[in-house]
């Protein structure tokens, strides 16, 4: 069972989460479940949308709802409705979000270096392009059953 693709893929998935959440605690006790990546995507982007955020983090939109309330409490995200737009709001990060962001992404950077290690550039980029290839696969077979239903 160890050596089935499935189980490596969710293996090296769990192994890095693990390994990412045990170092952003360290530095970041107060943040909780799902805020460092939804976070992380905020710092890719001036401001977004709630559904554009939970579509990017592969949350759903009440889970993600949720999330942003608490980071809204904690002064990380503001929530503006948007202009023309009733039901949306567009979520930006504060400067708070934005400094604890700057260290997420470290903590990110240092979990691929490390857990990485041994790794040439070139077998890097390969299994980036592999991972790519299969979350696009994903994204299609997810599509068509959205458009069966």
């Amino acid at each position: 069972m160890l050596h089935t693709l499935h189980f490596q893929l969710l293996a090296a998935h769990t192994l890095f989460q693990r390994t990412f959440l045990r170092n952003i605690r360290r530095r970041h006790p107060e943040l909780l479940p799902g805020q460092p990546k939804v976070i992380d995507f905020l710092m890719r982007t001036s401001s977004a949308f709630q559904r554009e955020i939970a579509d990017a983090c592969l949350l759903e939109p009440p889970t993600l709802s949720l999330i942003l309330g608490k980071m809204e409490h904690a002064g990380l995200v503001v929530r503006t409705k948007a202009p023309g737009n009733r039901k949306n709001s567009t979520v930006r990060l504060t400067l708070k979000g934005q400094q604890i962001g700057e260290e997420i992404l470290e903590v990110f950077r240092e979990t691929e270096r490390r857990l990485c290690k041994g790794l040439c550039r070139t077998e890097r980029a390969a299994l980036s392009r592999a991972l790519q290839s299969i979350c696009r696969n994903a994204w299609e077979e997810a599509e068509d059953e959205a458009q069966i239903q």
